[in-house]
């Protein structure tokens, strides 16, 4: 029966695998780590032989790879994370393609990013969005070398199989003069502005960004995530990009969370300090600059190791702003039991992820050894 319908171009299902479907979700993703002395001494080599032009290497970006992909090349299942450097006086050529990206810039001074005219003074710790298929070059007019965190959603379109990228040869993206984008207005807008013309936000100063983290940090943090704050589109309350959500967090001296685990694969940098995150009961030490892997339904905790200082993680995750989190772990607990799956959708987008499809879980480490034994 199975060779007649190979035949035919058909398969049966009782052909499927029982360890392919269960009860929990399995990834490929390895929890890993990346040091940042590797990390910039690849960018530094790159920078003495890779030059930046049209059409040949446009981006001087080196990929952080995961032990679990590595025939993809890829940091997670679902997201690509790295590094891009320029020098002075380079210019990164205008392109724009399928893939949703952003910039988290770590150092440096005097560069900009254009997305569709919008000029963007690149500050360590800004967060620059660049949507689908919006135009955007890179200039770096300062006098040291500048350079970003790139992370983009590459796998996903390229399941789709819609990968497109278009090139500006010989042309510079036009800056726009004597306008000003909606986004910078806040909570206000010029009288007469229509509503459907206004857009959110393509630049999240890290100013703010840090003033937000100071004042939520006067309240109890969160006992799994500490002082931690999503970067939303205002315009939705949704996540950063449809299929992408970044989010900022801060550990005070000695602070620890608890364990806990969730659907989404995390990719954390290390923005400032120093701390220890265990996963699965394997423990990783992180410094400044270093960036490490969660893969999804993995039990983590993070604790920062100074007395003195705190320890701030960027951080970018495969899952909607949108999804509920349960913190109560006697609800966890209880939700542990159910075995149903609920659907929920990332909202407008390129693609709905498998991963929101599975059941939110915040349990304890004694959670864990009762839902398991």
């Amino acid at each position: 029966l199975d060779n007649l319908l190979e035949g035919r171009g058909l398969s049966g299902l009782w052909n499927l695998k029982g360890e392919d479907r269960t009860a929990e979700p399995k990834t490929s993703v390895k929890p890993h780590l990346w040091k940042w002395a590797e990390v910039y001494d690849s960018l530094l080599r790159a920078s003495e032989v890779i030059g930046i032009e049209s059409g040949k290497s446009e981006r001087r970006f080196i990929r952080l790879v995961n032990p679990g992909l590595n025939d993809r090349k890829l940091t997670a299942h679902t997201m690509l994370f790295g590094f891009q450097l320029i020098q002075p006086g380079e210019v990164a050529p205008a392109h724009r393609h399928t893939m949703t990206a952003f910039r988290f810039v770590l150092q440096g001074k005097g560069a900009y990013t254009n997305v569709e005219g919008e000029k963007m003074i690149m500050e360590p710790g800004d967060l620059i969005r660049t949507p689908q298929w919006t135009w955007h070059e890179h200039v770096n007019e300062g006098s040291a070398a500048m350079i970003w965190a790139d992370g983009l959603d590459v796998p996903l379109i390229e399941a789709l199989q819609v990968v497109s990228v278009e090139r500006r040869p010989e042309e510079r993206l036009r800056v726009k003069e004597g306008e000003i984008h909606p986004s910078l207005y806040g909570m206000l807008r010029p009288a007469g502005t229509s509503r459907e013309i206004l857009t959110a936000p393509l630049h999240y100063r890290w100013q703010e960004t840090y003033a937000a983290l100071q004042r939520l940090a006067e309240k109890i943090p969160d006992p799994y995530d500490g002082v931690a704050l999503d970067y939303v589109d205002p315009l939705t309350g949704g996540p950063t990009f449809p299929t992408l959500l970044c989010r900022i967090q801060l550990f005070r001296p000695n602070e620890k969370t608890q364990s806990h685990r969730h659907r989404s694969t995390s990719i954390y940098h290390v923005f400032r300090g120093s701390g220890t995150t265990t996963i699965n009961g394997e423990t990783i030490d992180w410094e400044q600059g270093d960036s490490f892997v969660v893969p999804l339904w993995s039990w983590h905790k993070h604790a920062n190791r100074s007395a003195k200082d705190e320890a701030i993680l960027f951080s970018l995750h495969d899952t909607s702003a949108n999804t509920k989190e349960t913190n109560n772990a006697d609800q966890s607990r209880k939700q542990a039991g159910n075995r149903s799956w609920t659907g929920h959708s990332i909202g407008r987008g390129h693609a709905a992820l498998l991963a929101s499809s599975l059941p939110q879980r915040r349990n304890s480490q004694a959670g864990l050894r009762a839902d398991t034994s």
